[in-house]
């Protein structure tokens, strides 16, 4: 069968959705600017003409908290911690992978800035503190520390492949829910490879506001499994228990990871999984 290819007015969508997220992006990471300005650039609202009526919340809010966090970066010696995945790209990891939980309650991403330089006006190496919660001292090579220039043109490239994702499988969702006889399209399939699809078959299921079934397996029965996009690693509930799991997601290109009782630390699979055509993710890792 055919590779499923990207349309061209999909790439250029979000070629100029990822273009003015980006400057707005540099504008807040490099600046610092108000609280109200940052929620006045990083609202769904000011998207909305390139966008199209194609659902871009979650976009619009992570590459918010990310320009608010690289913020903070910049100003704490200039490295961002990333995990590298197998397609070679660096994905930052969000700072609510150790601050979002006890440590860190009360502040939303927006006020870290302030409450940062209010309680570490002191010269703080970030970058080591951060490397060494997140790994807990165990070695991982795929846990390292990039320069924020470096990680900023990674992100740029990363977040224009997970819209051009978002944008041609929006297409492809609106023809299936929209098509007369939906039910032949429930259907099981064989698990698919990272990477592997076809000019798109239909999920196993779709769901209103754009859903796609997505079932996930791995090796280890009884984990819990957690996805994020494929640009900034911010971790959100998929399912559990594994083996295999199901849920929905948008379209666009994801990681994901598990833990449990069988396995207390959380671990991730370096995989990139493109959804479409992906709908049966197999992790290798764990």
């Amino acid at each position: 069968m055919p590779e499923f290819e990207l349309d061209q007015e999909s790439i250029l969508r979000a070629e100029k959705l990822s273009s003015q997220l980006m400057k707005d992006f540099r504008t807040v990471s490099a600046e610092a600017p108000s609280l109200k300005i940052s929620w006045e650039l990083f609202s769904e609202e000011r998207y909305a003409e390139q966008a199209e009526e194609v659902p871009i919340n979650d976009v619009v809010a992570n590459i918010g908290q990310m320009a608010m966090e690289f913020a903070i970066v910049r100003r704490s010696g200039g490295r961002v911690l990333s995990l590298k995945l197998d397609n070679g790209e660096m994905a930052p990891i969000s700072m609510t992978e150790f601050f979002g939980g006890p440590l860190w309650p009360y502040y939303a991403s927006e006020d870290w800035i302030e409450f940062w330089e209010k309680n570490f006006p002191f010269p703080f190496s970030l970058h080591s503190f951060w490397r060494d919660i997140y790994t807990g001292g165990a070695q991982d090579e795929r846990v390292m520390m990039t320069d924020v220039r470096e990680a900023e043109g990674g992100l740029e490239r990363s977040l224009k492949g997970f819209l051009s994702y978002r944008f041609a499988g929006m297409k492809k969702w609106a023809e299936w829910i929209q098509g007369a006889g939906f039910s032949t399209l429930r259907r099981k399939g064989a698990p698919q490879g990272r990477g592997a699809g076809s000019s798109p078959p239909p999920p196993p299921a779709v769901g209103p506001g754009g859903g796609l079934q997505v079932q996930v397996s791995c090796l280890t029965p009884g984990l819990r499994i957690h996805v994020s996009p494929a640009y900034f690693i911010s971790w959100v509930f998929f399912g559990s228990p594994t083996t295999p799991v199901t849920n929905y997601l948008l379209p666009g290109r994801y990681v994901f990871s598990g833990d449990g009782p069988m396995q207390p630390i959380r671990r991730t699979d370096p995989g990139v999984f493109s959804i479409p055509p992906t709908y049966y993710p197999t992790l290798a890792r764990f």
